[in-house]
């Protein structure tokens, strides 16, 4: 190492603003001897600076204004000590220095070990004459860091020393303010030591300094023993070599003209190289325990004895840090229960005065800042807040700010970081650069711990690394890797460690707000899940059979607008929803996060077109939104279906969108799971009271969400019952009527029409059976369908033998179709009318066995939807290919049939039905005419 001055061989000119012309306010960094000091991180022997002030005239010691305020700026990374000295007092520092060689001009008495430095004095005090006085370390007064100041002729002139931070670099600035008119000062120029108790500076400490014969000033004027006095650093070079060091200058008079700055680059550093770069970093959590919430800490030691030792060379502080988190340490959602975040403007309001709260809100703290260093007493506090997403100086989901601050000593450390978390896995990594380029021995950043820390730990025990590179500001392409370890070595709330896939065994409540049978009620499911199981993927249901729904007069969500919520942000899609209110059906609240408190995020039903190859479709359009956190729109499509037979609503997982577990790299954590089906007059209870369950089937995935091989599917049954049957009656209207021939041998086509009375139960069974003159017409059954073609709807045309049509309330439009005759077990074929339509593709079976019955055939319909219906009208061939064939002549004499019906509250009805046949005249053989019978329907 070069012991010298720092030599600065850089001027910089400009008009003071007094007076006119091209000369003015000029600042000048100089050295003695031509011995520079290029050796960065080293602890020179004195920093020169010249700063001098326009002149009256050429060679003039008068000045054409008086200098008020002067600001020096110090190269970034050039550290001052502070308490490498001891403090002279206020007291000292304005009383008169006393010389035993010569009548003494300062003004101060300050004790030889307090002095750091001298100034030589240019003035028009004594008609322009250059004096040098000690330039001294002095007890500050509340509120200031530190003070340095000489006092030529009884004017005293004190720097206050405060750190500026430029993109992270820091840098002292010496200003000096209210400079007295006493002396004119037309100049100064400062030496600071940086090492004030070395020998070299003897001849210049205290009364050395202007004793008329110096000579032995170094044994004069001498601080004592080293022993006694273990020299400490006061100036400590700079630890980067990217260019010539920077300084300034600020000037301001008392004239008040313009200010007046200036930059002048002095020399470059050199030996980065040779600088020692050996940090100490360590990554904890604060909760061992698998798949709980947990705050974590980051600390960075540094050895600092080179900082202090003038022998040795100061170590380069850390740039840079990127620090990657084991994989399984995700973010946890439960943070955004409540809180806030920074805004850029809250960031830049934060000063180092400036009150809690003041600029970074309170509720968008999530963490502690310390900052320990050896040129302070007390660490800085401070304090780590969640920057706005998407509005923080990297545009990214998620970044932070770290602020710390104290007042009492004019710092402030801000840095802004990033984090970003792998879409896939969700493994979170965090860039800091620029870190405070501050002398520190620790730097820790915490993540706050309890139920709404930030962060999750892995779902196994076991040993996790974090990855940790480093960067010295001697040379940013320069990296430094190290690896942090630790333990997870429990299982959630200290139980035993999580062995083999985890369980699943969700938990479901299910059922309607008013259990009254047949009465429009809001539906309600909640389905929840523990932090030990697996994470839920997939949803399907059946509901009990006859719990339906109105969806005539409602419009579906256009695919239009379904493909634009996909494409919106949670908030805006919260503000202004993608889908029109009157496809909205209800509403859900969702909980993510891990332990006992969750974050909800709310979300709409809309009842949508033909999906999954189901005619019906519901679509869940929730705002991820978890707090401040806007992850988009998350729009699952469940389709619906119905069994063709008992019209139960169930939705089919295998043709539904999946629940995303990851969404931007943030696992959802899904815990809770709240559906609110509460449109008025669409929800209908069954008129059953027997005891259903609605049985939700969950799918979980286990550790390993791309390996399908421990995904668990559990079912989660909830009792439902309605109750309060007895309540409806049961009076439907039947009629049955033949048209065609009625003569003995004819095949008439019979229309059968039920209608039930609004308000009663829906029916469970039908039996009729038709009077003995009638039978089946065997000879024109021409084909029969098959199951198998019936499944397919590839019956063959001469299969079908009539047509119904039904009209229900919970459809705009008919349900109606081909009746069959469909093999089966039974010695007859099957009657099944293959309904379809209601405006929606619905296709329903009403399926009717034949037999016969005290010598009469008769039609059984057992196991009818649970549904309410208008009317049901069933129209049977005649003719050719009618079904039915005369035996007797039935104008004869009246007929009737025997019908059996049965509600779903068990309540029946027994009764005779008489048949409407139009009898007309007889033909030429003259018998008198026939008449009309049966016109009436039996109740």
């Amino acid at each position: 190492m070069v012991v010298g001055l720092l030599w600065v061989p850089a001027t910089a000119f400009a008009s003071f603003g007094f007076a006119p012309g091209p000369a003015g306010f000029s600042a000048v960094a100089t050295g003695e001897g031509g011995f520079v000091d290029q050796q960065a991180g080293s602890h020179p022997q004195a920093l020169g600076i010249e700063v001098s002030f326009k002149p009256e005239s050429p060679g003039s010691p008068f000045t054409d204004g008086d200098v008020k305020d002067l600001e020096i700026e110090l190269p970034g990374g050039l550290v001052e000590n502070p308490g490498a000295v001891p403090q002279c007092s206020l007291a000292q520092f304005h009383t008169p220095r006393s010389s035993p060689f010569e009548t003494s001009l300062s003004g101060e008495s300050c004790p030889d070990k307090t002095q750091v430095g001298t100034v030589e004095v240019r003035s028009s005090y004594g008609g322009g004459e250059t004096r040098t006085f000690g330039l001294f370390n002095l007890d500050p007064p509340p509120g200031a860091p530190s003070e340095i100041g000489f006092n030529p002729y009884g004017a005293p002139v004190i720097f206050v020393p405060h750190l500026r931070q430029a993109d992270g670099e820091y840098g002292v600035t010496l200003a000096a303010r209210n400079i007295p008119q006493l002396v004119g000062f037309s100049g100064f120029g400062l030496k600071l030591w940086g090492t004030p108790w070395s020998i070299v500076h003897n001849a210049q400490r205290g009364n050395c300094l202007n004793e008329a014969e110096p000579s032995f000033g170094w044994a004069k004027c001498s601080v004592g023993p080293p022993k006694l006095n273990p020299a400490t650093a006061y100036l400590s070079l700079p630890s980067a070599c990217e260019g010539p060091l920077g300084f300034g200058a600020v000037a301001r008079s008392w004239q008040a003209p313009p200010t007046v700055s200036r930059a002048f680059a002095g020399q470059s550093l050199e030996g980065c190289a040779g600088l020692e770069f050996k940090p100490a970093p360590a990554i904890v959590p604060s909760n061992p325990r698998a798949s709980s919430p947990s705050g974590i800490d980051f600390r960075l030691e540094v050895d600092q004895d080179g900082l202090l030792a003038p022998a040795r060379l100061a170590p380069s502080p850390v740039r840079g840090a990127t620090v990657a988190l084991p994989e399984g340490v995700t973010v946890n959602p439960s943070v955004g229960a409540g809180l806030g975040t920074c805004e850029p403007g809250g960031y830049a309001a934060e000063t180092v005065g400036s009150a809690p709260g003041a600029g970074c809100p309170n509720a968008s703290k999530i963490g502690d800042f310390t900052v320990r260093s050896p040129l302070f007493a007390q660490p800085l506090e401070g304090a780590l807040f969640l920057a706005t997403p998407f509005q923080n100086p990297f545009g990214t989901l998620l970044a932070v700010y770290l602020v710390a601050k104290d007042p009492e000593r004019g710092v402030l450390v801000k840095v802004a970081g990033r984090i970003d978390a792998d879409p896939a896995s969700g493994q979170l990594t965090a860039r800091f650069d620029r870190l405070p380029q501050l002398p520190y021995t620790e730097l820790r950043i915490h993540f706050r711990e309890g139920q709404r820390s930030p962060l999750a730990t892995p779902a196994a025990c076991g040993t996790y690394t974090s990855g940790i590179d480093l960067t010295p500001w001697r040379d940013p392409s320069a990296v430094r890797h190290t690896d942090s370890h630790f333990q997870i070595s429990a299982g959630i709330d200290g139980g035993p460690c999580p062995t083999g896939s985890a369980p699943f065994a969700p938990a479901s409540v299910a059922g309607t707000l008013n259990s009254q049978a047949g009465a429009h009620t809001p539906f309600y499911l909640h389905l929840t899940r523990r932090d030990t199981e697996q994470e839920i993927t997939s949803y399907s249901a059946a509901l009990p059979p006859g719990l339906v729904a109105t969806v005539a007069g409602i419009p579906f969500c256009p695919e239009a607008a379904i493909a634009a919520a996909k494409q919106t942000s949670g908030f805006a899609e919260t503000a202004d929803p993608s889908c029109p209110a009157a496809s909205e059906i209800g509403h859900t609240v969702a909980g993510y996060g891990l332990g006992g408190v969750l974050s909800f995020a709310p979300g709409k039903l809309y009842l949508a077109g033909p999906f999954g190859g189901q005619p019906l479709s519901i679509v869940a359009i929730d705002a991820a939104t978890v707090g401040p956190f806007d992850l988009g729109t998350i729009v699952i499509r469940s389709a619906i279906a119905l069994d063709p037979q008992s019209a139960g609503v169930s939705i089919d997982s295998a043709a539904s969108d999946p629940i995303p577990h990851i969404i931007d790299g943030i696992p959802t954590h899904l815990r809770d799971i709240r559906v609110y089906v509460d449109r008025p007059g669409f929800t209908l209870n069954p008129t059953s009271c027997a005891r259903f369950s609605t049985t939700s089937t969950l799918k979980g995935s286990g550790l390993r969400f791309s390996d399908p091989t421990d995904d668990i599917l559990a079912a989660a049954p909830s009792p439902f019952q309605a109750f309060n049957c007895g309540a409806l009656g049961f009076q439907p209207k039947i009629g049955l009527s033949f048209k065609g021939g009625t003569r003995q041998g004819e095949y008439p086509a019979l229309r059968a029409e039920v209608r039930p009375r609004p308000g009663d139960a829906n029916f469970a069974s039908t039996s009729v059976t038709l009077p003995a003159t009638e039978f089946l017409a065997q000879s024109h059954i021409d084909k029969v369908c098959t199951p198998v073609q019936f499944a397919r709807g590839a019956c063959p045309a001469g299969s079908v033998y009539g047509h119904a049509r039904v009209l229900t309330p919970l459809l705009s439009a008919p349900l109606e179709g081909p009746v069959y005759l469909r093999s089966s077990k039974h010695d007859l074929p099957d009657m099944v009318a293959a309904l379809s339509g209601g405006g929606l593709g619905i296709s329903l079976e009403v399926v009717g066995r034949i037999d016969s019955s005290h010598g009469g055939i008769r039609g059984r319909f057992e196991g009818l939807p649970d549904a309410p219906f208008t009317s049901f009208t069933m129209t049977l061939n005649g003719g050719r290919h009618g079904l039915l064939a005369n035996s007797e002549d039935l104008c004869a004499k009246q007929q009737y049939a025997s019908a059996r019906l049965i509600g779903q509250n068990n309540r029946g009805l027994a009764t005779r039905v008489p048949l409407r046949v139009r009898c007309g005249k007889r033909g030429k053989n003259g018998h008198k005419h026939r008449h009309r019978a049966g016109r009436g329907a039996s109740r």
